[in-house]
C-alpha cells in the first residue's frame, strides 16, 4: 500500500475582503471557485511515461555554442549524480524521441531542478537549445521547453542545456518530466482565473463582481472534470469557452483607464554577479522573450541599456539578428538613451552626456532607432543638472521608480516636468506599479503581472484628474528573465476586456510617452512642476562605500578629460592621428562602471576586483609611452629636448601654485625656470610618508603649457609662513589647533572674522556605529548620531614636517579602533586653503568616519556643486523633507557662506556629506558587511582642503579652487638634475583662453563626426553672463551644437580669434570650432 503525505494548503483569503465589505458567503464562494480553477489548471499538462537521459560535462566561460564534441560519450546524469560549481558553466545533453501517446499534442519537458530563489534572479540559470537553435531560458520561473506543438512520433530531437550554477552550492541531478500540454484547456483556464482575479478585486455592491463570477461559476460546471476521462472533458469545453466569452462582451464600452503593458527584464550589469556573467544572462533573457514573441503576436517587449545589446551582438550573433528582426517587425522594442543605467549622483556631468551619446548612437547605427527616454528605474536618486542635459540632448522623458522607496516623504508627482537647476524642463514619470492592497508607497519595475498589480498601477497613479492612462512594464528582473507565458496569456485576457477592469494595450513604452506627451504639451500649465534635484530618502550610503572606486572613477574621468584634450590640440596643430577608436575603448571602461551597482558601492566583491582591473587597465594606458595620451603630449611638446612642459588641462590661468615634481629624480637644491622666472624648489611630505618636490610657478597659461628646466639653485623667496606644533599661519590666515591635534581656530586677517565656533572643534574625526536596518552597503540610517567615537579621545603624535618657503605642514597620527590615521596639514604662503592630505589604514566594520567644521556663519544652507553647476539645501530640520535629506552628494565642493564671507570644502574623491544647522560634515569611509563582508578595509588615500573666500558674491572663486584642487598641473618630460646651461624656452601656449571667472571650459575633444573641436562651456555660479572665448590657433567657424554635437545654434563671429558668448544661470553651451587648415603651434600658418 502506497504511503500519502497530506500536506495542507493554506486557508483561501482575500486581503482585499474588508475593504470591498465582503461578507461570509462571498468569500465562500471566491474560495469554492478558486478551487475549481485549481482542478483546472491542474488538467493543462498530463505527465507522460518515460526518462528523459541527460549527459553532462563541464563547459567554458560562455553559454553560447559551439557544444563541445562527442557528448554521446559523455557520463550519464542520474538523480545522484553532483554537479555545477561556483560560477561554472555545465552542458547538459539529451536526445529525445517523440512518443506515440504525443501524436499531434503539443509535446514539453518540465525541469524541476532544485531551483534556488536569490535576490534578482535563480539559480541554476540555463540557456536551452532544441536541435541547434537558441530557444529561451530554464530557470525557476521559466521551467517548460516545449520540444514541439504538433509532435510526430518517433523523430529524434536534440536538446542541449548550458546550465550556469553561481552558487557555492552543488547541484543533484537534474529531473525532467515529459508531458502533454493542452492548449484548448490552458486558454479556458486564463480566460477564467484571470476575469476571476478582476471580480474578486471589485466591491461587494458592483454588479459586474457577481456578473463576472456568475459566468465563471457557469462555465466551470459546464466542464466535466471527473479524473480519467479526458474525451469527455474535451466534449464539454465548447460549452465552457462560450459562457467564458460572455465576460469579455459584458465589458463593452465601459468607460475605464487605460493601462499600456509591455514586457521588460531589468538586468543588473553587475550586482550580486560579475558583469561577465551579465553577458549570458542578456542572451537568456532575450532568448525567451523572442520565443513568446513568436508564440503571442501582439506581446511587446522593451530593452534599453545598449551595452548590453553590444555584449549580445559580440556573444551570440544568432540571437543578434534575431533580435533585430523582431525590432523592424515591431515586437522588440528599443528605448532609453544611456550606455548603461548609471549612477547620475556621481558620475560626473560630461561622462553623463557620454552616456547619452554612446547609447543614442548605438542603438542609431544598430536599429535606426532615436530613443524617446532616458530610462533609470532603479538609480539612487536624480541629480537637478539631468533636466538640462536630457534637453540638450534631445530626450523628451525621464522614467523612473525610485523615487516611490522614500522613506519618509512620498513624492507628490507621478506625471510632471523636473525644472533643473537652469530652468531646463523635462516630462517624467514615475512608475506607479504596486498590488492593489500594497500597504505603502512603493512601485516596482518588475512586475510579476498579476490583475492586482494592473489595477493597482492605476489606483496608485496622480494626476488622475489630467492623464487617464498609465504604463506597466513586467517580467521577472534585477538578474534578467523577463515575462513568462502566464503574464502574457494574462496580458491577451485582460486586452479583450474584463467588466471592473481597466483597458489594457499590449503595446510599448513608446506609444503611450507619445500619448502623454502630447498631454503633457496640451495642458502645459496644469501639469505640476517639481523644481531641483529629485532626493531619493533611502540608500544615503552609496555616496562612500567602496571609496577605492569613487576615486578611480575621478581620476578616470579627469584622465579622459587631459586625453582628449592632448589629442584634440595634437591633431589640430602637428596633425596628430586623433585615436578615436581608442578614446572610444577608454570610455566604454569608465560608463561601464558607473553602472548604478558598481560606482554606489553596492556590489560582491570579485565585481571590484574586475573595475580595479579595468581602471588599471586604462591608468596603464594612460602612462604608456606607446599609449594615446603620452603619444598626444609628444606630438605637442617634443620630448629629448632637455625642457619639461607644465600643462595646465583647466580653463584658469594658474598662478603661484604649487607644481609637484616626482621624487625619482633628487632635485633638492635645484630651481624652476620659466618664461615668468625662477622659482626655488621645496620638499614636502605626504600622508603616505613619501617626499615629493615643489615649487610655486607663475603664470602657466589656460588650456596650454609652459615650458620649464630644471637649473641650479637660485635664490630662495622670502615667506610669511609660521609653524609649530599648535598653529599654522600665513599673511592671510591663521589656524590654531589644541593638544589633540583638531582645530579650535581659524581666523582670517583680511577680514578679521572667526570661522569656527567658540569652543567648538574643526577637522573633528568622529567614527559613527553604522548599523542600518536592512541594506548595509546602500544605507546610512537617521540613528547613525546616536552612538559615536570622537577621535580625539585617543591621543595623537604632532610634528612640524614642513617650514616653508612655499608651504608649511603638520603631521597627525592617530588611532582608531584597528585603523591607522595619518594626515598632513599644510597651509601655503598667500593662500586661503588649508588642505587635508589624508591617508588611513581602514580596519572598521559597520563604522561611518566623517570629519566635521563647525562654522561661525549665520546661515541654514549649503550649496554643493553637482554636475554643471550647484544646488542649495536646508541645513536646518523645520519639515520632515528638511530632516530626512540627513546626507546628500556633492562632486568637489561644499561651501556655506554669508553674503561677504563663507568657506568650503573641496575634496579630491568624496561624494557624501552632512549638514547639521552651521556644522558641515564630509563623510570619508564607511565599513558594510554586506554585500562585500570586506569591503573598504585596507589603505585608502585622499585630500580635501578648507577654503576661506568673500561669501555667496565670491562662489565662482570656489568653483575655480576646487577645479584646481583637482586637477593638478602635470610635468611632462624627464626631470633631470639642475643645468648649468640655460636652454632657449619656447614661447608659453594656450589652447583657449576664456575671461570670465564664472564660466568653465569643461570639455574638448574632436567632433564625434568630422575633424573640428568640440568645446564644452558652462556658466557654474547661478549668475547671468557674457564672456569671451579666445583661441590659440586661427579660427575659421565656431557654430552652436547641442550635446550630442547636432546643429541647433547660431554660427557665432569670430572676431580677433574669438568669439563672444552669452549664458544663462546654469547654462551650458557646446561650441563646434573649425580652424584653418595647416594650422601650426603658435598660431602661424603654413
Amino acid at each position: 500500500m502506497t504511503k500519502v503525505t497530506y500536506v495542507p494548503k493554506p486557508r483561501y483569503e482575500n486581503p482585499m475582503a474588508e475593504r470591498l465589505g465582503l461578507g461570509a458567503d462571498d468569500l465562500k464562494r471566491e474560495s469554492k471557485l478558486a478551487r475549481l480553477l485549481e482542478d483546472l489548471q491542474g488538467k493543462i499538462r498530463t505527465p507522460i511515461q518515460g526518462v528523459v537521459e541527460w549527459r553532462y560535462a563541464e563547459a567554458e566561460e560562455t553559454g553560447a555554442l559551439p557544444l563541445p564534441k562527442g557528448w554521446n560519450q559523455w557520463p550519464i546524469l542520474t538523480s545522484r549524480s553532483v554537479w555545477g560549481t561556483t560560477q561554472k558553466h555545465t552542458w547538459l545533453v539529451a536526445e529525445i524521441t517523440i512518443p506515440e501517446e504525443a501524436r499531434g499534442e503539443t509535446f514539453a519537458i518540465n525541469v524541476t531542478s532544485h531551483w534556488r530563489t536569490q535576490q534578482g534572479s535563480t539559480d541554476p540559470q540555463c540557456l536551452a537549445y532544441l536541435n541547434g537553435r537558441i530557444v529561451q531560458a530554464i530557470d525557476g520561473n521559466h521551467t517548460e521547453l516545449v520540444i514541439s506543438c504538433d509532435a510526430v512520433p518517433g523523430e529524434k530531437h536534440l536538446v542541449q542545456v548550458n546550465a550556469f550554477t553561481f552558487d557555492e552550492r552543488p547541484m543533484v541531478g537534474f529531473q525532467t518530466d515529459m508531458v502533454l500540454r493542452d492548449d484548448r484547456i490552458e486558454g479556458l483556464y486564463h480566460d477564467l482565473e484571470t476575469a476571476f482575479e478582476v471580480a474578486i478585486q471589485l466591491s461587494q455592491t458592483d454588479s459586474r463582481r457577481h456578473a463576472v463570477l456568475d459566468r465563471i461559476e457557469r462555465a466551470l460546471y459546464a466542464l466535466d472534470r471527473r479524473e480519467g476521462n479526458v474525451e469527455a472533458l474535451k466534449t464539454s469545453l465548447p460549452d465552457a469557452e462560450k459562457i467564458a466569452g460572455e465576460i469579455h462582451e459584458l465589458a463593452g464600452d465601459e468607460m475605464q483607464p487605460v493601462v499600456s503593458a509591455f514586457g521588460h527584464t531589468h538586468l543588473d550589469v553587475a550586482w550580486l554577479w560579475r558583469i561577465k556573467h551579465v553577458r549570458d544572462k542578456t542572451a537568456r533573457s532575450f532568448a525567451t522573450a523572442l520565443n513568446l514573441m513568436e508564440e503571442f503576436p501582439k506581446f511587446v517587449f522593451m530593452y534599453n541599456q545598449s551595452v548590453l545589446f553590444n555584449f549580445l551582438k559580440q556573444d551570440y550573433p544568432e540571437l543578434w539578428d534575431r533580435v533585430k528582426q523582431k525590432v523592424r517587425d515591431g515586437q522588440f522594442e528599443v528605448d532609453g538613451a544611456m550606455w548603461v543605467e548609471p549612477d547620475v549622483n556621481i558620475s560626473s556631468g560630461e561622462a553623463l552626456v557620454r552616456q547619452i551619446m554612446h547609447g543614442q548612437q548605438f542603438h542609431m547605427e544598430e536599429f535606426g532607432i532615436s530613443p524617446k527616454c532616458v530610462w533609470l528605474p532603479d538609480t539612487f536618486g536624480y541629480s537637478a543638472a539631468l533636466p538640462q542635459i536630457l534637453e540638450k540632448s534631445g530626450i523628451e522623458f525621464f522614467v523612473t521608480s525610485t523615487l516611490s522607496w522614500n522613506a519618509t516623504d512620498r513624492h507628490p508627482y507621478d506625471s510632471f516636468f523636473w525644472r533643473g537647476i537652469d530652468g531646463s524642463k523635462v516630462k517624467s514619470l514615475l512608475i506607479t506599479t504596486q498590488a492593489t492592497e500594497a500597504p505603502g508607497q512603493k512601485t516596482v519595475y518588475n512586475s510579476k503581472f498579476t490583475v492586482s498589480d494592473i489595477l493597482g498601477t492605476w489606483k496608485r497613479y496622480e494626476p488622475k484628474a489630467l492623464h487617464d492612462e498609465v504604463m506597466i512594464c513586467y517580467g521577472h528582473g534585477d538578474g534578467g528573465g523577463g515575462p513568462t507565458r502566464s503574464m502574457v496569456q494574462r496580458g491577451v485576457r485582460m486586452e479583450r476586456g474584463i467588466p471592473g477592469a481597466p483597458k489594457l494595450r499590449m503595446e510599448g513604452l513608446r506609444p503611450y510617452l507619445e500619448r502623454l506627451g502630447k498631454k503633457m504639451d496640451v495642458h502645459v500649465d496644469e501639469f505640476p512642476i517639481w523644481n531641483g534635484e529629485l532626493y531619493l530618502q533611502y540608500h544615503r550610503g552609496t555616496l562612500t562605500s567602496v571609496a577605492k572606486n569613487k576615486k578611480n572613477n575621478r581620476n578616470a574621468e579627469r584622465a579622459m578629460r587631459q586625453l582628449e584634450f592632448a589629442a584634440s590640440v595634437a591633431s589640430t596643430a602637428k596633425g596628430f592621428d586623433y585615436p578615436r577608436d581608442a578614446i572610444r575603448d577608454l570610455w566604454d571602461i569608465v560608463l561601464i562602471n558607473q553602472f548604478h551597482d558598481i560606482l554606489p558601492g553596492t556590489s560582491i566583491a570579485s565585481v571590484y576586483d574586475d573595475s580595479d582591473a579595468d581602471y588599471a587597465k586604462l591608468f596603464a594606458a594612460m602612462q604608456s609611452t606607446q599609449g594615446p595620451f603620452q603619444a598626444a603630449l609628444n606630438a605637442i611638446c617634443p620630448p629629448g629636448d632637455g625642457l619639461l612642459r607644465l600643462v595646465n588641462f583647466t580653463s584658469q590661468k594658474r598662478d603661484g601654485e604649487l607644481v609637484e615634481f616626482p621624487a625619482d629624480v633628487d632635485i633638492s637644491g635645484s630651481s624652476i625656470r620659466t618664461q615668468s622666472g625662477r622659482s626655488a624648489i621645496q620638499s614636502i611630505t605626504r600622508a603616505d610618508g613619501s617626499t615629493n618636490f615643489v615649487a610655486a610657478v607663475a603664470d602657466i597659461p589656460a588650456m596650454g603649457w609652459s615650458a620649464a628646466q630644471v637649473v641650479q639653485v637660485g635664490k630662495a623667496p622670502s615667506t610669511s609662513l609660521s609653524v609649530s606644533e599648535t598653529h599654522l599661519e600665513n599673511n592671510l590666515v591663521v589656524v590654531r589647533f589644541d593638544e589633540s591635534g583638531e582645530i579650535k581656530s581659524v581666523f582670517d586677517k583680511t577680514l578679521a572674522r572667526e570661522l569656527i565656533q567658540p569652543g567648538k572643534r574643526a577637522n573633528q574625526l568622529i567614527a559613527y556605529e553604522d548599523k542600518p536596518q536592512n541594506y548595509d552597503a546602500w544605507d546610512i540610517d537617521h540613528y547613525f548620531e546616536e552612538k559615536c567615537w570622537p577621535l580625539s579621545n585617543t591621543s595623537a603624535s604632532i610634528e612640524v614636517v614642513e617650514t616653508g618657503p612655499y608651504r608649511a605642514a603638520l603631521r597627525i597620527v592617530r588611532q582608531h579602533g584597528r585603523s591607522h590615521i595619518v594626515q598632513v596639514i599644510s597651509l601655503q604662503d598667500g593662500q586661503k586653503q588649508i588642505e587635508f592630505d589624508t591617508q588611513i589604514d581602514w580596519q572598521e566594520r559597520q563604522t561611518l568616519l566623517k570629519t566635521g567644521f563647525p562654522f561661525d556663519l549665520n546661515v541654514s544652507e549649503t550649496r554643493a556643486e553637482i554636475q554643471f553647476g550647484h544646488v542649495k539645501r536646508p541645513s536646518h530640520k523645520n519639515t520632515s523633507w528638511d530632516q530626512a535629506r540627513f546626507e546628500s552628494s556633492m562632486h568637489r565642493w561644499v561651501d556655506m557662506s554669508e553674503p561677504d564671507f563663507g568657506a568650503a570644502l573641496l575634496t579630491d574623491c568624496k561624494y557624501g556629506y552632512d549638514a547639521v544647522e552651521q556644522n558641515v560634515r564630509l563623510t570619508l569611509l564607511k565599513g558594510p558587511n554586506m554585500p562585500d563582508p570586506d569591503a573598504d578595509l585596507g589603505v585608502h588615500r585622499f585630500r580635501y582642503a578648507l577654503l576661506l573666500h568673500q561669501g555667496a558674491q565670491d562662489l565662482s572663486q570656489v568653483v575655480r579652487a576646487a577645479e584646481r584642487f583637482n586637477n593638478p598641473i602635470m610635468v611632462h618630460g624627464s626631470i633631470e638634475n639642475g643645468a648649468t646651461e640655460q636652454r632657449e624656452l619656447e614661447k608659453d601656449f594656450s589652447f583657449a583662453i576664456v575671461d570670465t571667472a564664472n564660466l568653465t571650459l569643461e570639455t574638448v575633444k574632436f567632433a564625434e563626426v568630422g575633424n573640428e573641436a568640440i568645446l564644452r562651456i558652462f556658466e557654474h555660479a547661478n549668475r547671468r553672463s557674457t564672456g569671451r572665448i579666445e583661441f590659440g590657433l586661427p579660427v575659421a567657424y565656431v557654430t552652436e551644437t547641442d550635446l550630442m554635437e547636432r546643429n541647433t545654434g547660431p554660427c557665432y563671429d569670430v572676431s580677433d580669434n574669438a568669439v563672444e558668448l552669452t549664458f544663462r544661470p546654469f547654462e551650458i553651451k557646446t561650441l563646434k570650432v573649425t580652424f584653418e587648415q595647416h594650422t601650426r603651434l603658435g598660431g602661424g600658418r603654413t
